[in-house]
Parts: structure tokens; C-alpha cells; sequence
């Protein structure tokens, strides 16, 4: 990406909307809505931001309230407040730090929620890390998976090498996440399956997997294992197979 072939754009205010483009660095300090695809280096959203397009950037950081009519790919996204994005979401590392929805896949290598997610469709990772609330009605898919359970978290299905689920003790964040969204700190899913698994608070229809361990708060129906299998007494498991 050639920065001196493109030019900056800046927002102060309010502005109806403006087309969209190449661009350098596109700031958004107010309100303000670009009616196209836009394709920039860096992306900064101060306040409320609408892009009635496609966004392709480096690095996109939202503080405030954003929103993306089609797909958004980017290096690096960072939300600190609310992001819609109605389209599929591609890239490198991504931390929610509010709540995010997207509607459509999602591909990136890093996924991190300190906050509430929304995905509608599937969501892929090489690295999966959740301390706040997800729902996901795809597949979650990831090479390391890491969820510290401080509200309801739900995926249609989950899969992974590493899994591990954790109950957290609660704390001022997670007493504000649970007012706000969900009322029980569980993991709710139809099917878990990866090679090390160790879960907790989780209710699931089948675990399968290489090693796994089901721990406090668990009710599982299925518990499917190849290698070493350790379950805590408090645990409910309807039927255990070895394979």
C-alpha cells in the first residue's frame, strides 16, 4: 500500500456522508457516514461512524458506535464500544472490548472478547480467547481455545487442539456483564471435540476428544475419548465411551 498516492480524510462534526476510496488515514471525530467501499491504512472512529460499503484497512480502532453495510478486512481491530458489521470479517488479531456483531463468517487469526460477541454465522481462528459473553450460532473453530467463563457463552459447535473452559469467581466486571446480558456463568453447546479438553460450568449434548477432563458444573451427555479421561464428582455425565 503506496501512503503517498493517497489522501487523508477527516471528519469534525457532522457530515451527511462522503464517497468512499483510497485513502491514507480516515478519522471520524463526531458523526459521520462514507456511502461506498472504503480502503485506507488506518481507520479511527470517534464517536459514531457509518460505512454503507465494503472497509479494507491495516488497522481499524472504534470508540464509539460504528457500523459496516458489507464485509470489513483488516490487520488489526480494535472496539471500544459498539461495532456492527454485516458482512464477513477477515484478518489478523481482533479485540472486542464492548460488543460486536457480525453477521456474516469470520476468518482472522486472533479473536480476543473482553465484552459481549455476536456472530451469525461461523467463526475461525487460529487463537480463541473470551472473558466476557459470546454467542456464536456457527461453528467455533480454533487451534487454541480459552474461555473464562463470566457470563452465558453459547457456539452451536467447538472445535479445536486446546480447549479449556474455566468458571471465574465473581468479580466487578463479571457482576456488570451478567446484569447487563446474561444471567448464568455456563457454557452452553451441542458438541465439544479436540484433542487436550478440560472444561467446566459447561452443559453439552457430546465431548469428544483425545484427553479430557469434565470439572465442576458440568452436564454433558456423551463423553467420547481415545486416550486418558478425568471427570470431578461433582460432574454429571449421562454415558462414557472409550474409542
Amino acid at each position: 500500500m503506496n501512503k503517498t498516492e493517497r489522501r487523508d480524510l477527516n471528519i469534525n462534526g457532522v457530515l451527511g456522508g462522503c464517497g468512499g476510496g483510497l485513502f491514507n488515514n480516515v478519522s471520524i471525530n463526531g458523526h459521520g457516514a462514507i456511502n461506498g467501499d472504503l480502503d485506507c491504512t488506518r481507520f479511527v472512529a470517534n464517536g459514531k461512524a457509518t460505512v454503507r460499503g465494503s472497509m479494507k484497512a491495516h488497522s481499524i480502532e472504534v470508540n464509539g458506535s460504528s457500523s459496516f453495510g458489507a464485509g470489513v478486512e483488516t490487520d488489526k481491530l480494535r472496539v471500544n464500544g459498539k461495532s456492527d458489521i454485516e458482512g464477513a470479517l477477515t484478518g489478523g488479531t481482533c479485540r472486542i472490548d464492548g460488543h460486536t456483531r457480525v453477521e456474516g463468517p469470520i476468518a482472522v487469526e486472533e479473536l480476543e472478547i473482553n465484552g459481549s460477541f455476536t456472530a451469525k454465522n461461523n467463526c475461525d481462528a487460529e487463537r480463541f480467547r473470551s472473558r466476557g459473553s459470546f454467542r456464536i450460532e456457527g461453528l467455533l473453530n480454533a487451534g487454541a481455545i480459552e474461555i473464562d467463563l463470566y457470563a452465558e457463552c453459547r457456539a452451536k459447535e467447538i472445535g479445536g487442539e486446546t480447549i479449556l473452559v474455566r468458571k471465574t469467581g465473581d468479580n466487578a466486571i463479571s457482576k456488570l456483564v451478567k446484569a447487563l446480558i446474561f444471567t448464568r456463568d455456563a457454557l452452553i453447546t451441542d458438541l465439544i471435540e479436540g484433542d487436550e479438553i478440560y472444561i467446566e460450568s459447561t452443559k453439552a449434548a457430546v465431548v469428544r476428544g483425545t484427553n479430557i477432563s469434565i470439572g465442576p458444573g458440568c452436564d454433558i451427555g456423551l463423553v467420547e475419548y481415545k486416550g486418558e479421561m478425568k471427570r470431578h464428582p461433582d460432574a454429571v455425565i449421562g454415558e462414557i465411551r472409550q474409542v
